[in-house]
């Protein structure tokens, strides 16, 4: 099979955690939310590293992806480290049948996974399903881009010893943006992808959390916890499940 054969995702599988390493916020944010001993969901996992985090400080960690790569890759390091972690193949909004019994302390949906999906419906049966999984008590955190501007904006370049990564995010209308991303393996072709994203503001998620029954905080603005602004690049949402 060849590079252009490969999804955009699982081209980048090998080299995804030098392209995008874990920040210690993000782990910090989810070791308060979770005790030592509680179970935790990373839905779009990509290749683990949320989740071999969280596995080597106590918690049960489980880890879901779409992408049949990413979860090889998850695997595979998860096995090197030597932590026990749970995988699950399947999509956002088959979150409830992939983990099956499970209830969890904490889900978290960070990165750019969520606005994959485009419809506002398709948030609210997440949220939903979300809701029926988490324990009371428990607590979901969703994170998305925030676009300050209109037009189109490119992303810093990423580069790795496997090959360098464009990207290119244009604000086609209120609610839906295109990313682009142009990756050009060492010595290879470059392979073009082109995703729609579901934009998405705070107040807006806020409402769907509630009508799926969690109950939001105040936006932020990342994981850290920095204030949101309108010219944050980003939000951060956590809600709780009532007890």
């Amino acid at each position: 099979m060849s590079d252009a054969d490969l999804s955009p995702w699982a081209l980048l599988a090998s080299s995804w955690e030098e392209l995008f390493p874990l920040r210690q916020p993000r782990v910090d944010l989810a070791l308060r939310l979770a005790p030592e001993g509680s179970r935790t969901l990373d839905v779009g996992c990509a290749t683990g590293s949320l989740v071999r985090a969280l596995a080597s400080r106590g918690r049960l960690a489980h880890g879901l992806d779409l992408e049949p790569a990413f979860l090889d890759v998850a695997r595979a390091k998860a096995r090197d480290a030597g932590v026990d972690a749970a995988w699950h193949g399947a999509g956002m909004l088959e979150v409830a049948r992939a983990v099956g019994p499970a209830r969890f302390r904490l889900v978290t949906c960070l990165g750019q996974t969520l606005p994959h999906l485009l419809e506002e419906a398709e948030w609210l049966a997440f949220f939903r399903q979300v809701h029926a999984i988490l324990e009371p008590g428990g607590r979901l955190v969703i994170q998305a881009v925030h676009d300050a501007s209109e037009g189109t904006r490119d992303l810093p370049v990423l580069r790795t010893a496997a090959g360098v990564l464009e990207r290119r995010r244009t604000v086609v209308s209120d609610t839906l943006a295109t990313f682009a991303t142009r990756f050009t393996p060492a010595g290879g072709e470059p392979v073009e992808s082109l995703v729609r994203h579901r934009r998405m503001r705070p107040e807006a998620a806020a409402r769907l959390l509630r009508e799926a029954g969690l109950l939001p905080d105040p936006p932020c603005a990342d994981e850290a916890g920095a204030p949101f602004q309108e010219t944050s690049a980003g939000w951060v949402l956590s809600s709780a499940k009532g007890s």
